[in-house]
């Protein structure tokens, strides 16, 4: 190892790389990531590239004093990347750790990495489970413990299909990892790839699923790259960044005049209002009880939790309206309204105006319905008023779910509470002659197949 110091910053390079640092630090670079604290720029040097990346430690008051103390991140990944490069784990190569240091503690640190020709495995079809399996039971092997395995850590040559473990964040490296540790984790890479595992194994990769995306859900209520507060129209709405457009701009701007003027009111009424324009559908809530005036102090609004709701099964896959903003109008801490906008699912009816209109139902239909209330239902969702008018049959015979203030996620679905649900669609359903014995067999049957039930109780 090389050290070297350079404009007030001490380096430790690769011997190989040492005669590039004066080309890296002089060349512009592109922005990739940037926050208050941290930047990620990335270099062309030559035929190679590189990514700097620098840890803004000056920029929190007393922040530098503590690594008088404490290792800098940029130090514990370098420290990470020559134990992992020691047991022949393939990682993204570490060519260089610099910091500066002066009498008030480390300023910056500073991490430098090679390029490498891959993408994030999400992203890169064709790549078989059973490979990726193998790599992490190789790194197992070694003792090394990705804690936060998934597969944006993980990229993929698209050519070759190399893996490369990258993010080295949440990795631990022991003399020996236990069978439940071993278990565990790959649990966690079971939730994203279908790898060949127990049944024990499995049983803990739905439990993790359930909590990591709903923790992943919490994104929608904070400023990132995907969710933007923005103030329009007097209120503060909670924007998802890349479905603003003008249309949209003007709903946030005055939603009580969209619903007056412009809108098709599909839903009037006390509780709430709901119209539609331009591939949009404004939900209003409105004013309801006195009695709530005390629980809207301590609980997210109808609105708020609607949308949390939609986003969590939208990462799960589950077919719904696709949230897009949300928002509260409170007077003197008082919740009078509040507001959600969706996403029109096009020329979507409803299976209640479908089966009043004397539409028989066939049985794709019939199959599709039962397997996405069983998909809620694994995923250990209820919805307290699952009825047929909150099917929506839309383009292509694809069914979605709406109206998602009566869903509920429980960490453990009980039989109990997933019967209470069948039990209100079936007298949803019942009312109407189209809906015969022979539809309730085939939904019943595969419902219990797709959540691998022997029987329900009556």
């Amino acid at each position: 190892m090389i050290q070297r110091e350079n404009d007030g910053v001490r380096w430790q390079l690769q011997p190989d790389f040492a005669p590039f640092l004066d080309a890296l630090l002089k060349s512009p670079g592109q922005m990739v990531k940037e926050s208050a604290v941290k930047q990620v720029t990335m270099h062309q040097v030559g035929e190679k590239t590189y990514y700097i990346k620098r840890y803004l430690h000056h920029a929190v008051p007393l922040r530098s004093w503590k690594f008088y103390f404490k290792t800098t991140q940029a130090r514990q990944e370098w420290d990470l990347a020559l134990q992992l490069e020691a047991r022949k784990i393939p990682i993204v190569r570490h060519v260089a750790l610099g910091e500066r240091r002066t009498w008030s503690g480390v300023q910056e640190s500073i991490l430098v990495t090679e390029g490498f020709d891959g993408l994030p495995l999400i992203h890169v079809p064709g790549v078989d489970p059973a490979a990726v399996q193998r790599f992490v039971e190789h790194m197992h092997d070694q003792g090394v413990l990705q804690e936060d395995l998934h597969p944006g850590n993980l990229l993929v040559d698209k050519e070759t299909f190399e893996l490369r473990l990258v993010d080295l964040h949440g990795t631990r490296v022991l003399p020996q990892l236990s069978a439940g540790q071993r278990d565990t984790n790959m649990a966690l890479l079971r939730v994203f790839l279908p790898i060949a595992v127990s049944p024990e194994v499995e049983r803990l990769s739905a439990a993790r699923r359930r909590t990591l995306f709903y923790e992943r859900s919490r994104r929608w209520a904070r400023h990132n790259r995907d969710f933007v507060p923005v103030r329009l129209g007097g209120l503060k709405w909670q924007v998802r960044s890349g479905f603003r457009s003008a249309a949209v701009d003007r709903v946030l701007a005055d939603p009580d005049g969209f619903l007056k003027s412009r809108a098709q009111i599909l839903k009037p009424g006390r509780t709430s209002t709901v119209g539609k324009a331009d591939g949009l559908v404004l939900k209003r809530f409105n004013f309801r009880k006195l009695e709530n005036i005390v629980k809207d102090l301590f609980r997210p609004s109808r609105a708020r939790r609607a949308f949390r709701a939609a986003y969590h099964l939208e990462l799960l896959g589950i077919p719904t309206a696709r949230p897009i903003a949300a928002a509260d109008r409170r007077i003197l801490g008082v919740l009078v309204r509040n507001y959600l906008l969706m996403e029109e699912l096009a020329e979507a009816v409803d299976l209640g105006k479908l089966l009043a209109g004397g539409w028989v139902p066939d049985d794709a239909t019939v199959k599709q319905a039962a397997s996405l209330i069983a998909r809620l239902h694994n995923e250990s969702f209820s919805h307290r008023d699952l009825k047929e008018s909150n099917l929506v049959l839309g383009t292509g015979g694809k069914l979605s779910i709406l109206d998602l203030d009566g869903l509920t996620f429980l960490h453990q679905l009980t039989m109990r509470r997933a019967i209470l649900d069948l039990d209100r669609l079936a007298r949803g359903v019942g009312k109407y002659p189209a809906v015969t014995r022979r539809h309730r067999c085939l939904f019943l049957m595969t419902y219990c197949r797709a959540r691998r039930l022997r029987s329900l109780s009556r």
